[in-house]
């Protein structure tokens, strides 16, 4: 699963941090890879798994492309910082990553991010072309304020409204957004712990019983998302549902719970 957005502060490293924590919960041991090597953001969530990746020297790029393309079952989460956004698609391309994964039984998973500015709708649509083998997922952030009017008239907008799979990032009230953004508080954790009428524990300090509940419930409404969404990869081939598109997004209010 390839997380990238053309732009800082879309939720792309939320959007790694919480489809890693899934994985988790289903029972596997993702592979977690960090390409902002000054920030380290999501190594900062998972200190003792996650690995950071310098994208500027060639022993970098080695080491991740040659472990993304190995064949053996565990899934792989790379958070691509928009830093490095051209240099790590440009270097997938080169490395024709999609084929040789694909020859190991690896099926590549682009998720991007999209936000209101015109740029990132055409960056995903040319991104999408370049890549026309490779499952391509549109992400929308329900935090994120919608498009002006005259962006929805591209035709990047225009392209990535017709594609036929998407996923939203649910928004969280802001009172508890701040929450979430503690790399210390294991989001596999919190969703475990039973809901109770008094403090919830978690790695540093206290949250109460309203926070638990609402970043519990974002959590479950994202994860149904994530279910969603690898559930259409494993049915690749298969018929998918019709579009659901951007601008119908601000109304989407959840999928249906897992089996």
């Amino acid at each position: 699963m390839i997380v990238a957005s053309l732009h800082a502060q879309a939720g792309k490293t939320l959007l790694a941090r919480a489809m890693t924590e899934y994985f988790v919960l289903s029972g596997k041991h993702p592979v977690i890879f960090d390409t902002d090597f000054s920030e380290r953001r999501l190594c900062a969530c998972f200190p003792y798994d996650a690995i950071v990746v310098d994208l500027n020297n060639v022993r970098g790029q080695m080491a991740l492309f040659d472990t993304l393309a190995k064949p053996f079952d565990e899934t792989r989460v790379v958070d691509v910082t928009p830093r490095s956004f051209r240099r790590f698609f440009n270097l997938m391309r080169d490395t024709d990553f999609v084929a040789e994964g694909r020859a190991n039984r690896v099926e590549p998973v682009i998720l991007y991010i999209v936000d209101r500015n015109p740029e990132s709708f055409e960056e995903g649509w040319e991104l999408r072309e370049r890549f026309p083998d490779c499952t391509f997922v549109v992400v929308g952030n329900a935090f994120l304020r919608p498009p002006r009017d005259s962006t929805r008239r591209t035709p990047g907008y225009r392209a990535l409204d017709a594609h036929d799979l998407h996923m939203v990032m649910p928004a969280l009230d802001p009172a508890f957004a701040g929450i979430i953004e503690d790399p210390g508080l294991s989001l596999s954790d919190l969703i475990r712990q039973p809901l109770s009428l008094g403090r919830s524990r978690r790695a540093r300090g206290d949250i109460s019983f309203e926070a638990h509940a609402a970043v519990r419930a974002w959590l479950v409404r994202m994860f149904q998302e994530f279910h969603w969404v690898t559930q259409q990869v494993e049915r690749r081939g298969l018929a998918f549902p019709a579009p659901v598109g951007l601008a119908r997004l601000a109304m989407r209010s959840g999928r249906d719970a897992p089996n």
